[in-house]
């Protein structure tokens, strides 16, 4: 009897439970980052705004998107969701490893019938 190819490594599928079972914690924090980089570059750009020495509403938003305050919260906020939509990415990962391997799992269960 040939034994059949196998797509999924059973070291793929173990690795991929290891990350979901030891993961959300950190998956948690980087959700939580991001929500707090959302808010301190919003909250940062309405203080710069009441800071704005100008005095059209389109100049003093204008003013406040270009002071450097501003523009570091911008930064930190895309670091913050990089590193959620990684962890996110990682989950969904190991989510589709695990679906394919359970897919193979039936199918050769499913061939092995007609032999």
């Amino acid at each position: 009897m040939q034994t059949p190819s196998r797509l999924i490594e059973n070291q793929w599928v173990e690795d991929a439970l290891q990350y979901l079972a030891t993961s959300t914690d950190q998956t948690a924090a980087a959700r939580a980052n991001r929500v707090r980089a959302e808010f301190n570059r919003k909250q940062t750009k309405a203080r710069l705004i009441l800071r704005s020495p100008e005095s059209s509403v389109a100049m003093r938003d204008a003013w406040a998107e270009s002071h450097l305050e501003y523009i570091t919260a911008c930064e930190e906020e895309v670091a913050a969701v990089e590193a959620d939509e990684w962890h996110r990415a990682q989950r969904n990962k190991c989510d589709t490893i695990i679906e394919a391997y359970r897919t193979e799992q039936a199918s050769l269960r499913a061939g092995s019938k007609f032999q």
